[in-house]
């Protein structure tokens, strides 16, 4: 099975606790909404409105940046 990595950048549109106690960012990128699993601590940092670049796998967090970052070495 591939894996492909895949970074959104985007505004925090929504997040949530799904019933089974995971904690869901929606991303909004011209009008391209993207759901990813994010920790506790994310989470609760967070605020509505505010700009991200996060990669991901399947929807799992794999890195996050605040801001956005059209050019990867620009964010390290």
């Amino acid at each position: 099975m591939t894996r492909n990595y895949k970074e959104v950048r985007g505004v925090l549109f929504r997040k949530y606790q799904n019933i089974f106690g995971k904690y869901i960012f929606i991303i909004e990128e011209n009008d391209v909404k993207t759901k990813i699993i994010v920790g506790k601590a994310l989470y609760d940092k967070a605020e509505l409105g505010s700009n991200w670049t996060i990669g991901h796998i399947n929807g799992h967090l794999i890195n996050v940046r605040p801001g956005f970052c059209k050019n990867p070495d620009e964010c390290r």
